[in-house]
């Protein structure tokens, strides 16, 4: 492997560590543009998954039945039916649409949280939202490898304390690439050089995911929900120009 091949996935798993420990994966959207630097798209997203997964073990495992239970159970059903239906109609939606739309509702929910806080999005602070934002995280995580913002969007919606916002999303997160798991082999995205490449790189995904426990035990629940507002915002002009990654 070349040696800026092997720093670019470093610097990804410390990324991913760092996301998903600190910021329920917020930062995951740069990953695979990132990747893209040194391989091509198909290997850049077999090579994220079990990357994704490695950190998911030890983010669930750190965050350990602390996150909220009930409100899993809400978001799971649509997770499921958003891959499903991302599956079906892969080669019917237009992935550059979807990002658009994504990014276009991050930046209004973020502008929205920074500039209008006292407006409350009471539309989406629901077990309806909860299925909706679940759905869209569904597709947008399959076609798009954006998952996140459109959690991120609901638990900022309904104020959720910091702890529960990441390990929530990290149970979630960790049963959806599972599931896509399945997809990945069956479509020969996942190779054995690719699982054998990512094993490597365990020891800097303990480090990303240290350092990302660190950072989320200093944060209070004001201070974390306006940062993640401000990943939204630059999460979705990031998805709207593409021609940025």
């Amino acid at each position: 492997m070349e040696i800026s091949a092997a720093i670019i996935i470093a610097i990804v798993v410390l990324l991913i560590g760092i996301s998903k420990s600190a910021f329920a994966g917020a930062l995951g959207v740069f990953a695979v543009p990132l990747l893209m630097l040194k391989f091509s798209a198909v290997e850049a997203i077999g090579l994220m998954l079990p990357l994704l997964i490695i950190a998911d073990v030890m983010t669930v495992k750190g965050f350990w039945k602390k996150w909220d239970t009930a409100l899993l159970k809400s978001l799971i059903p649509g997770a499921l039916i958003g891959i499903i239906i991302a599956n079906l109609l892969i080669d019917v939606i237009k992935t550059d649409d979807l990002r658009i739309i994504i990014a276009v509702i991050c930046i209004v929910f973020a502008l929205k949280n920074i500039l209008l806080k006292q407006i409350q999005l009471h539309l989406i602070n629901n077990k309806i939202g909860a299925y909706i934002m679940s759905m869209l995280s569904g597709i947008s995580s399959t076609l798009v490898h954006a998952g996140g913002p459109p959690l991120i969007i609901y638990f900022t919606a309904i104020g959720l304390a910091p702890t529960k916002f990441v390990a929530t999303a990290a149970i979630f997160f960790a049963i959806m690439n599972l599931v896509k798991l399945i997809g990945f082999i069956s479509l020969g995205f996942l190779t054995p050089d690719l699982v054998l490449t990512a094993l490597m790189f365990i020891p800097l995904a303990f480090v990303g995911h240290w350092l990302g426990i660190k950072i989320n035990n200093n944060l209070d629940k004001q201070l974390f929900l306006k940062i993640m507002n401000y990943f939204l915002l630059v999460l979705g002009c990031w998805l709207l120009f593409p021609q940025l990654n």
